[in-house]
């Protein structure tokens, strides 16, 4: 069976394991980090859980990281086949028309969006110029979703994109709600046509807990992803992980592969 994960992040080798650090320190993970989130380190184990593409990105905590972060993610993927890009923008970054223009032209159609890295609500007006450049030329957008101590994202932080912008495809990362999965809270959103979701850092984080799959039932059933959030997590152990949920063969088969590869249409996986 093949497999897609669609939530990889990825650094430059010299301040990888800084980075990781720092994402771990902001969501207070108090268990010890065995992976680093580097080039090599992602290759390894993709390899080593026979899993076809990763889709890699990193978030812009500053306006100017925006395209040196960017370039990183395009010569890695450019080096690595099984690599599918994901670039990043910053609500203060101004120069996002031509900064759009320049990743669809090196092949890279979506955007990472970290609210709470970043510090900007996901609903930041200052986004919507951005969130309209990029419907315009059938771009999505991937977000970190949940933090119940900030609220910068979340259910309520996605609806008014989702509104706004119907042909926006949205994807909310951790089943839309990293933290709480209050189904309740995620099922008004997960009614929307254009907003789609993955699976990354929920059943690994909260093990056995019933309210993630009545957040799965929430959404459309061709609308979940495969997603591993490495490096907190090994992509080849929550590809296992996964399998062991309990779904049947076909929805197996379409959050690890096909529904992924029919939403990324821009090139065949």
């Amino acid at each position: 069976m093949r497999v897609i994960d669609v939530h990889a992040h990825i650094f430059p080798d010299k301040i990888a394991d800084r980075a990781t650090a720092a994402t771990a320190d902001y969501f207070n993970l108090t268990e010890p980090l065995y992976y680093h989130g580097s080039v090599g380190e992602l290759t390894a184990d993709l390899q080593r859980g026979h899993i076809d593409y990763a889709m890699v990105f990193s978030a812009a905590t500053k306006p100017h990281q925006v395209e040196s972060i960017n370039r990183f993610i395009f010569s890695e993927a450019a080096k690595h086949p099984q690599f599918i890009p994901c670039g990043t923008l910053h609500a203060a970054y101004e120069n996002f028309v031509e900064e759009l223009r320049w990743l669809r032209e090196h092949g890279i159609h979506g955007i990472k969006l970290h609210p709470e890295m970043q510090r900007f609500y996901l609903d930041d007006p200052r986004l919507f110029p951005m969130f309209e450049e990029m419907a315009a030329h059938d771009m999505f957008l991937i977000a970190h979703m949940g933090d119940p101590r900030v609220r910068f994202s979340g259910p309520e932080r996605m609806i008014p994109i989702a509104e706004a912008f119907p042909t926006l495809r949205l994807i909310a990362a951790h089943l839309g709600d990293w933290g709480e999965w209050e189904v309740e809270r995620i099922r008004p959103l997960a009614q929307y046509s254009n907003v789609y979701a993955d699976i990354s850092s929920s059943f690994s984080e909260r093990p056995g807990d019933p309210s993630l799959f009545a957040c799965m039932e929430a959404y459309d059933p061709t609308h979940l992803f495969f997603g591993s959030d490495y490096p907190f997590w090994s992509p080849a152990e929550e590809v296992e992980k996964t399998r062991r949920l309990g779904f049947s063969e076909d929805l197996l088969e379409d959050i690890l592969f096909r529904n992924f590869a029919r939403f990324y249409h821009y090139k065949k996986l």
